[in-house]
C-alpha cells in the first residue's frame, strides 16, 4: 500500500547505520547512503551524544583575576556547570567520564601581552592549545577547541600564560558590572564508548 510523502511519519533521530534512504530524482528512485557525519561507521544503535557547558563566572563588578607570575601556566578554575555529564572538583578542575569528546570555547585576557590558553589532562597525555594571540591593549578573548577520547575517568585543568606580569586584578579581563561576569566558557559534546 503506497502513501503520499506528506502522510509518512517522521523518523525519530538520530539515524542508525542500518537505515536506508530512498531518493527520488527525475522520476527515478534510488537508494541513498547516509553521510558519515549523520551515522558513525560501525554503530549498531543510535549514537548517545550529550553536551554540557562549564564556565568561569564571577559576581557583578568582580575582575577576571591576576596574571602573575609571567611565563608560567596558571590555572583558570571553573565554578559553574550546566546539567549533564562531568563535574567540577574543589580546585575548579573538570572531571570527565569515559567517552569520545569534542569541545570548543574561549577565555578572556587583558592588556599588552602574548597570551595563550590550554586544556590538558593532569597527566599531560591529552593537551589542546588555544589560539596564539597578542593583545595590544584592553580586553580580548582566546578561542580553543579540540577532540579526544578517554577510556577511564580523567581530571582536566584549564590554564593560561602571558609573557608579561599583570598582577592587576583585571589581568584576565575587566568587569562589566552585569551579572554574571564571564571569563571563560567550554562547551563539550560526548559520545559514550
Amino acid at each position: 500500500m503506497s502513501q503520499e510523502f506528506t502522510q509518512l511519519p517522521g523518523l525519530t533521530l538520530p539515524y542508525q547505520p542500518a537505515d536506508q534512504l530512498l531518493v527520488v530524482r527525475g522520476d527515478q528512485t534510488y537508494r541513498g547512503q547516509l553521510d558519515p557525519s549523520i551515522a558513525l561507521p560501525g554503530d549498531t544503535e543510535a549514537a548517545d551524544v550529550s553536551w554540557v557547558l562549564f564556565q568561569i563566572r564571577n559576581t557583578a563588578g568582580q575582575g577576571g583575576g591576576s596574571f602573575s607570575p609571567s611565563h608560567q601556566w596558571l590555572i583558570r578554575p571553573f565554578n559553574f556547570k550546566t546539567a549533564g555529564f562531568g563535574r567540577i572538583n574543589g580546585f575548579g578542575q573538570i572531571i570527565l567520564e569515559p567517552g569520545s569528546y569534542c569541545f570548543r570555547g574561549w577565555s578572556t585576557g587583558m592588556e599588552n601581552g602574548r597570551m595563550r590558553n590550554r586544556f590538558r589532562s593532569m597527566d599531560s597525555l591529552i593537551i589542546w592549545y588555544g589560539a596564539t594571540a597578542y593583545s595590544l591593549h584592553y580586553s580580548w578573548h582566546i578561542p580553543i577547541e579540540g577532540v579526544f577520547a578517554i577510556a577511564e575517568t580523567t581530571t582536566f585543568v584549564f590554564e593560561m600564560r602571558c609573557d608579561r606580569d599583570r598582577s592587576k586584578p583585571w589581568g584576565y579581563g575587566y568587569e562589566s558590572g552585569v551579572i554574571p561576569e564571564l571569563y571563560g566558557s567550554l562547551l563539550f559534546f560526548r559520545k559514550s564508548l
